[in-house]
């Protein structure tokens, strides 16, 4: 089954929404295995980039993802960061076995930095754990 990624009317003219949408789009033709998760993530997830003053919403319907400009319903899981974070989020790096954030990689530590520091926000992901193990894999170009 093909992957459905579409943008929601006007969502085109937000330039982090075509950004998210190509990197999505092409991770999982690079990593076809990255699909299983795709398929089974369910949920909204806000995405507001601070210093651009730009907002998003990936509304996930198990195998389709549609991009929204702005937050759009109510977000099982909101993320507040500067843009540069916001993007970077899509290098984590993934341990082997369990293809979960790995806390010694680079990345993960300037994240987990962005958190305690109050740069990097994010609401709701204890409740969803799921739902951000399996974006972070889905996003992650590792």
């Amino acid at each position: 089954m093909p992957v459905v990624i579409e943008l929601a009317p006007g969502a085109s003219e937000n330039g982090l929404v075509t950004m998210l949408a190509d990197l999505l789009r092409q991770n999982l033709d690079d990593h076809p295995h990255k699909r299983a998760d795709f398929e089974k993530l369910d949920g909204r997830v806000a995405i507001v980039a601070e210093d651009a003053g730009v907002a998003l919403t990936l509304e996930f319907q198990r195998g389709k993802l549609v991009l929204h400009a702005g937050i759009v319903g109510i977000p099982d899981v909101t993320v507040r960061a500067p843009s540069d974070d916001v993007m970077a989020m899509s290098l984590v790096e993934l341990t082997p076995k369990r293809a979960l954030p790995d806390p010694r990689g680079e990345v993960m530590k300037k994240v987990w930095e962005g958190m305690r520091s109050g740069r990097i926000q994010v609401y709701g992901a204890l409740f969803h754990a799921p739902l951000m193990f399996r974006l972070t894999r889905v996003m992650s170009v590792n």
